[in-house]
């Protein structure tokens, strides 16, 4: 596994172990139960040598624990397996080759976490709930302030605290650098940055992914996120620098799909008339209209949503050109981009200018009546962009959608169809929700 890489797990009981080639007992295993806000339920909930079983954990050596999925009880959300070398007065640096493995009747996995130096504890992998199943999480994060930093984190008392305090994200070695320029792989359960967000992801991009860190508004409710589609036009002309010199013409019309995890149910969220949506009920989005075309008071056309994030639900961003507008290559339509803001309210009480924010751009050209331009998810309070440009089979009008295990389908057998607004009052798909194909 990858860090930062996330599987599904298909078997009830797993082992982990702690391995480092050479020599034993360097590393001592533990794990954390966490509850649907992130902390621990009792004091109990933290598997080490002192407490070594609780339901569904135990700690079956200094460097194994065995876990049985199907016996934790259902107010557990997580449970975060962690490693340390505090009581061998050393810290990760000095442990080569350090590896976990994981292992199931019929899965294993296998995870070295990568560029370990001064960290005295690790986040090494979590097990944790998704809509009726498991899967495993590889963070590989590591703290410099010990095992009762760590501990206080998640909610667990300790009889000397001394002088620690939170760990904080200057704490975490690596720091998390979220607003460079190259996207970052997620990292869940990571301390919070609040650096700035800055990413665009383009067809040359190395990596799809992007993340944005939601827990930094700090429990503030007013701060706003917004999804969107960006479009210049068809034809729309660009100085040397990239700057919009003309405004085309064209249309372009945006639908949210939005997957409940935990029913499996979709509902398509849009500027057509009754489906704008509502903040008050799943999946928490509302549409503030279709746009009136690009270059509109001198500007792009926009198509958005405010959302507010929830745990139990995907979001894709759907673009269709056909039957009214015509078809032809999606990305002939001005840069269309995928806007995702976050931040503060500002002016109408949209996202302020300094919003975390990613540019998703359609990636390439192909004669396809549907593109997926973004997949959107928020796990453990982070927001997660898959901005793999993905297309509709050439010539279906059939809207992508994913199935009951959130993986992208191009063409669903019961799915919604595009179809003429002019011909159907304005409803631009014969179906808006249903079931999600398995």
């Amino acid at each position: 596994m990858a860090k930062g890489s996330r599987t599904d797990l298909v078997d009830d009981r797993y082992t982990v172990r702690i391995s480092t080639p050479g020599k034993s007992g360097l590393v001592d295993l533990a794990a954390v139960l966490l509850a649907d806000s992130g902390k621990v339920r009792t004091d109990d909930d933290f598997v080490f040598f002192n407490n070594p079983t609780v339901l569904g954990v135990a700690l079956t050596s200094d460097d194994s624990i065995s876990v049985d999925l199907a016996a934790i009880p259902g107010d557990v959300h997580r449970v975060l397996l962690t490693a340390s070398t505090e009581a061998q007065n050393t810290d990760f640096g000095a442990v080569q080759g350090l590896s976990v493995e994981v292992a199931g009747s019929s899965q294993q996995f296998r995870f070295a976490p990568p560029n370990l130096t001064a960290e005295t504890v690790l986040q090494v992998v979590a097990l944790y709930r998704r809509g009726p199943g498991w899967r495993i999480d590889a963070i590989g994060q590591g703290y410099s302030q010990g095992l009762a930093a760590l501990a206080i984190e998640h909610g667990i008392e300790v009889d000397s605290p001394g002088d620690v305090e939170q760990p904080t994200a200057a704490d975490v070695v690596p720091p998390v650098v979220s607003g460079s320029a190259e996207p970052q792989q997620p990292t869940a359960s990571s301390p919070i940055s609040f650096d700035k967000v800055k990413v665009a992801l383009t067809k040359d991009s190395p990596s799809k992914i992007a993340t944005i860190a939601l827990r930094k508004a700090q429990g503030d409710t007013s701060w706003v996120l917004t999804v969107g589609l960006e479009w210049d036009g068809r034809g729309a002309t660009y100085d040397r620098n990239g700057n919009v010199k003309k405004y085309g013409t064209g249309d372009l019309d945006v639908y949210f799909f939005c997957r409940n995890e935990v029913t499996n149910d979709y509902k398509v969220i849009s500027g057509d008339k009754g489906h704008q949506g509502n903040l008050k009920e799943w999946p928490f989005m509302h549409h503030y209209g279709d746009s009136k075309g690009p270059g509109n008071g001198n500007k792009p056309a926009t198509e958005q949503v405010r959302v507010i994030p929830n745990e139990n639900g995907d979001l894709l961003v759907n673009i269709y050109q056909s039957v009214d507008n015509g078809g032809g290559a999606i990305d002939k339509f001005g840069r269309p981009r995928v806007a995702i803001r976050y931040g503060r309210p500002g002016k109408g009480g949209l996202p302020d200018a300094d919003a975390d924010e990613i540019l998703v751009y359609v990636g390439n050209s192909k004669n396809s009546y549907w593109a997926t331009v973004a997949h959107i998810d928020v796990q453990d309070g982070v927001l997660t962009v898959d901005g793999e440009t993905r297309y509709s089979r050439i010539g279906s009008e059939k809207m992508p959608g994913l199935d009951s295990n959130s993986k992208w389908v191009r063409s669903p057998a019961d799915g919604p169809k595009g179809r003429s607004k002019k011909a159907f009052k304005g409803l631009g798909l014969n179906k808006y929700s249903g079931k999600c194909p398995t």
